[in-house]
């Protein structure tokens, strides 16, 4: 027993070494380990037929982040799937300098998020991939080229590791029974978007320095599918969270309609329009200046008596 002791005692720099490890992954997480990007479903069999949400996820690793860009490749797309839809549907981000958008091949997802107030999770959705299986294959669906940002103030970027998804796409089911998250998604969303606000601004090196507005909500559900823009009288436009003013002179009365993909809208609206009375505005203004004139001549008729 006592040659034990004195053999652990000769290799204390080991244990030390070992000790400052275990105390490190206990009580300093934040330092040791790095963001994860990883993709995910609620399903664990692929059948032909159906039509699969995939979540592109970050776990945080308890640091608080407040951005992420990057991308995701599907490899083997065209062969076994088609892309329906990419949404932001309870998405833990509300900016997006650069909403998901797929290449002309649909080969590859870009995208750039930001949260302003910061996210701390081990599972904040970032965007939805929504695919249709189309034939037996299989799919691999990869981050790529991922950056993660902490909220500390100076934009430092975090360590990041990714992780892919293989799907295997199977045979149709014999009994025909196909999934459709998509559809059931869509379907259950009775609510709105949230209310937003809608900013003005003015910057000469964006939109040859004309005036424009800039606006964006979410949507927990079906997410935000796009946005219609109502000027003045003007018809409206689809917009994608900015809008370059027709009338750069004076001020007129917009209104952005959000609408997500189930149809559910809300509406917010910029500047105003001149009142135009009614002839029911004008009598009622009419009979309270009578009112009024009335109660002034009673006051002075009796402050002459007295």
């Amino acid at each position: 027993m006592e040659k034990i002791i004195m053999k652990l005692l000769s290799n204390k720099n080991i244990f030390f070494i070992l000790f400052i490890l275990v105390f490190s992954a206990i009580f300093l997480p934040g330092s040791v380990f790095a963001s994860s990007v990883y993709i995910d479903t609620s399903h664990s069999d692929f059948f032909v037929g159906d039509t699969i949400v995939f979540s592109i996820l970050v776990d945080s690793e308890n640091k608080n982040i407040n951005a992420v860009e990057g991308g995701v490749l599907l490899n083997n797309l065209t062969e076994s799937a088609s892309l329906v839809d990419i949404n932001t549907s309870g998405s833990a981000l509300s900016l997006w300098p650069g909403k998901p958008l797929p290449s002309d091949s649909n080969a590859s997802i870009s995208f750039a998020g930001g949260s302003p107030s910061g996210l701390n999770s081990k599972n904040a959705i970032i965007f939805n991939i929504v695919l249709k299986l189309k034939k037996e294959g299989q799919i691999t669906l990869t981050p790529d080229n991922l950056s993660v940002y902490l909220n500390d103030g100076k934009g430092t970027k975090d360590s990041t590791t990714v992780e892919n998804l293989v799907v295997n796409v199977l045979p149709s089911k014999s009994n025909s029974q196909t999934i459709d998250d998509l559809g059931d998604l869509i379907s259950n969303d009775k609510t709105p978007p949230e209310p937003f606000e809608i900013y003005l601004g003015q910057e000469g090196s964006v939109f040859d320095g004309k005036k424009f507005l800039s606006f964006s909500t979410t949507d927990s559900q079906s997410g935000i599918n796009y946005y219609e823009v109502i000027e003045g009288g003007l018809s409206p436009v689809r917009s994608s969270g900015t809008y370059v003013l027709q009338e750069q002179n004076k001020s007129v009365k917009v209104t952005i309609v959000a609408y997500d993909s189930a149809g559910n809208a809300r509406k917010s609206t910029y500047g105003s329009e001149p009142y135009n009375l009614s002839y029911l505005d004008l009598a009622i203004i009419i009979f309270v200046l009578m009112i009024l004139v009335f109660v002034v001549y009673k006051i002075r008729r009796k402050r002459k008596k007295t």
